[in-house]
């Protein structure tokens, strides 16, 4: 009796325990492409109630994107201490192209964020070899 109660107290844990993802392959998709989402979203009595909406075309603009939606050992944990009222899971979207800007920018604003000496410094993180040649374009904006 000792040895089947302890069987069915490790397949209940090993139950709980699981994780899963799901993905989702949109247009060509982009399983290395930049993650562009990545949050719990909320979902209750097990997963039962709950709806989570992506809209990629305004996410990725060209539409090719993949979705992965996961229990990760920390939802499932949360889960479990819910007693699974409450269950997240994690929404990761990644696009082929980036995230598109909903923000349309001016000629001035463009002018203003070249002008600035942040550039310089990121620059500097991203391309450290063009730093001089950056440089020069800056000064020749700022003599205009």
């Amino acid at each position: 009796m000792r040895l089947g109660s302890t069987l069915v107290a490790v397949a209940l844990v090993a139950g709980l325990a699981g994780c899963y993802e799901h993905t989702v392959t949109v247009g060509a998709g982009a399983p290395v492409g930049p993650v562009v989402y990545d949050h719990w979203e909320n979902f209750w009595l097990a997963g039962l109630i709950g709806h989570v909406q992506v809209d990629v075309k305004k996410m990725c603009p060209s539409g090719d994107a993949t979705i992965y939606a996961r229990q990760t050992f920390l939802n499932g944990l949360v889960s479990g201490l819910t007693s699974g009222i409450f269950t997240p899971t994690t929404l990761t979207v990644r696009c082929a192209d980036g995230r598109r800007s909903e923000e349309e920018l001016s000629a001035e604003d463009v002018a203003d964020l070249a002008a600035s000496p942040r550039l310089l410094d990121w620059v500097d993180q991203v391309m450290p070899g063009r730093h001089a040649e950056v440089a020069v374009a800056q000064a020749a904006l700022l003599d205009r």
